[in-house]
């Protein structure tokens, strides 16, 4: 935990290498015991600080990072334009909101998806239903579900939530 003040900034190019890191990080602690060839070989394509600046020259993405003491403790990724059959009225997904375990439950999370929410309120996205952590943060902030999908890596089918909050009005 955490005293100290939570910043919030959009990503600069800057940032891609620690965008990279604190990715891998969070992504093997969240959804491995131990890492195999196949989950080490995912992560190390997905997240590279490459990929990172391409998303950061997307202009359907717009990436925010928090910050405490000057340093990535987590940050969001959303992306419009892409619609989620299963929710129908919302055209933008939040495609990560990730936070580095020393700052989950300070507010980092929720601090990032209300930052996200203010420039996209029509938000939709995918919880692996065994995070049961993350599927509890998203219903206490009012994401209901909408149905399921599945995450497919190698051999591997993993089951996630549709997530989206109802029209207001």
């Amino acid at each position: 935990m955490t005293n100290a003040p939570i910043s919030i900034r959009p990503a600069r190019t800057a940032d891609a290498h620690a965008l990279a890191a604190l990715s891998i990080q969070v992504w093997l602690a969240t959804y491995t015991e131990g890492v195999s060839d196949l989950f080490a070989r995912h992560v190390l394509s997905e997240f590279t600080p490459e990929k990172f600046l391409s998303l950061l020259n997307a202009s359907d993405v717009v990436l925010h990072i928090a910050e405490v003491d000057e340093r990535l403790v987590g940050y969001s990724l959303v992306r419009s334009g892409v619609p989620q059959p299963l929710v129908p009225e919302a055209d933008s997904e939040l495609c990560t909101l990730y936070v580095q375990e020393p700052f989950t439950r300070c507010g980092v999370g929720s601090t990032l998806l209300q930052t996200a929410s203010e420039s996209h309120d029509r938000l939709w996205l995918l919880v692996n239903v065994q995070n049961l952590r993350a599927c509890r943060f998203y219903e206490k902030h009012g994401f209901v579900v909408r149905g399921s999908t599945d995450f497919v890596l190698g051999e591997g089918r993993h089951r996630n939530h549709v997530l989206a909050r109802p029209q207001r009005g």
